[in-house]
């Protein structure tokens, strides 16, 4: 059933869709099929590393399809760490030592026109609303299975400005499709702020960047964002919630008019990033130590419930 989100609270909501989400999630975390050539299938990891407080953004890898990166929240040096899924454990990391990291929130990652993969990294979060802009670090992937540590000029940063003025952000994702970066604020109210950016903006380097309105969706808190890179379709994650929105030629310009599927996630202590692995599971990752990830749906077409 397609809703706008209201009231997560509710015992109406509880009973409409709820409970056959659970049904729809227990199902395919079960009985999801295997490949003969692959090991067992993982549905849940342990980042193995003491230095990871808070997975705060999250986005896969275009190197591996083991292999994710994530950083730290607000406070902690500019780095990025590359973890196996299979394993839980560190392979690899990048330090950006040139960059000071105000409030990391969001990353993702893409390939550019000449097939060259890169990561973006955003500084967006903003809790009292008082930036006057936010900043996005782009560079090269670097191996997943190496330490490497950035030159100032290996770096891109393109400082970011809010159409309507200051907002806070943690949701962050590259469409290919559009050729875009979406980002979206987080508030108590059912009433996220959308906003974009053109990706050649960003990857050109341009000093500053004023972003596009594109409307509001009815979600509260959302801390974590990715857009599937073959459908097209939106994974948005809150800290109790998953959100899924179809990608449909028909649905418009009018974000306000999209039909938003609201599905519970898996008990993490703190969602805060969530990201579609190549095989189409949507993960999602959270704060504390040991940082965890979790599968939480599966962006396979024939697996979603259909409307």
């Amino acid at each position: 059933m397609n809703v706008a989100f209201r009231d997560t609270a509710s015992h109406r909501i509880l009973d409409d869709w709820l409970t056959p989400a659970i049904t729809v999630v227990l199902a395919f975390v079960v009985n999801r099929p295997g490949h003969a050539d692959e090991a067992p299938t993982i549905d849940s990891v342990v980042l193995q590393d003491d230095a990871l407080t808070e997975s705060s953004g999250l986005a896969w890898s275009n190197r591996s399809k083991h292999h994710v990166w994530t950083h730290n929240d607000s406070g902690g040096r500019a780095e990025l760490f590359a973890f196996d899924i299979r394993t839980g454990k560190r392979t690899g990391h990048c330090d950006m030592p040139s960059v000071r990291a105000v409030d990391w929130e969001a990353m993702a990652a893409m390939i550019d026109d000449d097939g060259v993969s890169k990561l973006i990294v955003a500084d967006c979060g903003d809790n009292r609303r008082a930036r006057e802009h936010i900043v996005l670090h782009v560079i090269d992937e670097t191996p997943v299975q190496q330490d490497v540590r950035l030159a100032e000029n290996q770096i891109r940063s393109v400082r970011v400005r809010f159409p309507a003025g200051p907002m806070d952000c943690e949701a962050v994702a590259v469409d290919a499709q559009s050729k875009k970066l979406w980002l979206i604020g987080k508030g108590f109210l059912p009433r996220a702020v959308v906003v974009s950016v053109p990706l050649a903006s960003v990857l050109s380097g341009k000093e500053t960047v004023v972003a596009k309105s594109g409307g509001t969706l009815a979600i509260p808190m959302v801390t974590g964002m990715d857009i599937d890179r073959d459908s097209g379709d939106w994974w948005l994650c809150s800290y109790f919630n998953l959100f899924h929105i179809r990608s449909d030629a028909t649905r418009g310009d009018d974000l306000r008019s999209w039909p938003v599927t609201v599905l519970p996630t898996v008990k993490l202590k703190q969602i805060e990033a969530v990201a579609v692995a190549p095989d189409g599971r949507v993960w999602v990752s959270s704060e504390g130590v040991p940082c965890r990830m979790a599968v939480a749906a599966d962006a396979a077409p024939s697996t979603q419930p259909q409307h």
